[in-house]
């Protein structure tokens, strides 16, 4: 009897120790799902996109001027004809910085998915302001989502592009600059097979129809209406959440006025720029030019640099308006689709000759051409005939929609309607090029000063490689009397403070500076800032498997 009460005494003791493991077994091992599982859930994107204090980004981080926004097209980018930004017509829209709604949306995240706990990636490069943003990132979604755990992931900046181009990722710290003046540069990316939708998963018809609408309409305004609604869909669905409006900071010397900055394409123009009791204007360069062909360059120095010794059809001017450039005179069909330009007969070549259409006809057949190798071709897609001769489906030029009526006449026909197309030929490479010129020059074109001809307000003078350029009034500019510079001298600094210690010293006029050194000079009468039309944001994928 004793025995048998013995081993019944031992049995509860270990149903016990057992019941006790199993409780702590459970309670180490909570509910969980990968991250694949709950970034397909609308509810947990959402949650995720109200958990982050934004103004800490661009107030603590950046301190810079940049702008936390709930958006994805920026400020400053598109403006129609009554001079009103795409912001004001579309207004604010998505989802900012809420604690109480984000946990809201995360506890039914939790429901729906039946999970306690989950871990996900968050991917960025390994530049210093990219990693302190991942960091503050990793830290503001671990702290407002209970049972959420970040990990970074910080990689060289070329390993980034190429997993966020694979879809690699379940975050990623990533951005988006304008190519050109409307909404579209940015919501095409999130089309079913745009650079963002593609890799995110992000695939709906409603967003894909009201873009194509958007495209297709002739009014600027209500093709605006449609790309507001297509964005706001987006930004509800929440695979993307936007960060901050990127923004320049920079000083200039109190007697510098009339710089432009252009917040696409070419960062800056001098036209209009002057240097109270001084005729000249020193400035640095991080970075050498590199090539002065409008049809092969890339990089935004070579743009801007483009932009001041040579002039396209319209110019953009010191408010963001179009004015005119080689064109005195353009219009367009009523469906939007025929545009003709009416060029000045007075706008030389710095050779003598005259700059007619036929040199716009022959630079954008050019650019098209697929044994020039442009990168930027797809840019002229919308007109007829263009991407079928870049991508080499058809041999022959004479079919793309570009034709020198005579001399002074130049008529584009288009596929579509494109209400921004004017804004759009700023652009440098709409630039014209002198064909005889071109060809005598061969490769070297647009590799020396020498091998580069202009028809800007000034010429490139002096071209030494990691050494100095200097650019110098153009006397044969058909605007010559509103150019105030008879110079512009950069020269090439590498190491991070020289430029700065030259500002100071008063050898050179305007500089960018970097977040470190904004505190120093913020509360000075020098110290400006400049909204650029980039967005910054994380990308969240929804279809990592």
């Amino acid at each position: 009897m004793i025995l048998k009460k013995y081993i019944s005494t031992m049995t509860l003791i270990t149903l016990m120790s057992t019941s006790i493991l199993v409780g702590c077994g459970t309670q180490e091992n909570s509910k969980s799902i990968n991250s694949s599982e709950l970034l397909k859930n609308k509810d947990a994107r959402l949650a995720i996109s109200m958990a982050v204090d934004k103004d800490k980004i661009t107030d603590v981080i950046l301190n810079n001027g940049s702008s936390p926004i709930n958006y994805y097209t920026p400020e400053t980018l598109a403006i129609n004809d009554e001079g009103k930004d795409y912001r004001e017509i579309a207004g604010n829209m998505g989802n900012g910085y809420d604690l109480k709604e984000a946990n809201n949306h995360w506890e039914k995240a939790k429901n729906d998915l039946d999970f306690e706990k989950v871990k996900i990636e968050v991917l960025t490069s390994d530049a210093e302001s990219s990693k302190r943003v991942g960091e503050f990132f990793q830290s503001q979604l671990q702290n407002n989502l209970d049972g959420l755990t970040v990990e970074l992931k910080q990689v060289p900046l070329k390993q980034k592009q190429q997993l966020e181009a694979e879809g690699n990722y379940d975050l990623v710290y990533s951005s988006w600059v304008a190519d050109y003046p409307d909404p579209l540069t940015f919501l095409q990316t999130f089309t079913s097979n745009g650079k963002f939708g593609a890799n995110s998963g992000y695939d709906s018809k409603e967003y894909n129809s009201l873009v194509d609408e958007g495209k297709k309409a002739t009014n600027i305004n209500e093709s605006w209406k449609k790309y507001a609604k297509a964005e706001e869909i987006l930004l509800s669905d929440a695979f993307i959440m936007p960060l901050f409006q990127g923004s320049s900071a920079y000083i200039e010397k109190p007697y510098v006025d009339g710089i432009t900055i252009i917040p696409y394409g070419a960062k800056y123009a001098y036209k209009w720029a002057s240097a109270e009791g001084k005729d000249e204007l020193n400035l640095t360069s991080n970075s050498d030019i590199l090539s002065l062909d409008m049809s092969k360059t890339t990089d935004s120095l070579s743009f801007s640099i483009g932009n001041n010794v040579m002039e396209g059809l319209v110019r953009v001017d010191n408010d963001g308006k179009i004015v005119k450039g080689i064109a005195e005179s353009w219009k367009s069909s009523k469906d939007k689709k025929t545009w003709t330009f009416n060029l000045r007969e007075d706008s030389k070549w710095n050779n003598g000759d005259k700059v007619t259409a036929h040199d716009f006809e022959y630079a954008f057949k050019r650019t098209l051409n697929p044994e020039t190798a442009s990168q930027y071709g797809f840019i002229m897609y919308d007109i007829i005939g263009a991407q079928d001769y870049n991508t080499g489906k058809t041999k022959n030029a004479d079919n793309i929609g570009v034709k020198a009526l005579d001399d002074y006449t130049l008529e584009i026909k288009l596929n579509r309607p494109v209400n921004y197309f004017d804004r759009l030929m700023s652009f440098p490479v709409f630039f014209p090029q002198n064909e005889k010129f071109v060809t005598s020059q061969g490769d070297k074109y647009g590799t020396t000063n020498g091998s580069t001809l202009y028809n800007g307000p000034f010429t490139l003078t002096e071209w030494k490689l990691d050494d100095v350029y200097i650019m110098t009034k153009n006397q044969n500019y058909w605007d010559r009397e509103i150019v105030k510079l008879e110079s512009i001298n950069t020269k090439i600094v590498k190491e991070g403070s020289t430029d700065i210690n030259l500002y100071e010293n008063g050898y050179i006029d305007f500089v960018l500076i970097s977040n470190d050194l904004i505190d120093k000079y913020k509360n000075t009468g020098e110290f400006s800032t400049s909204k650029n039309a980039t967005t910054f944001f994380m990308l969240i994928n929804g279809n990592r498997r």
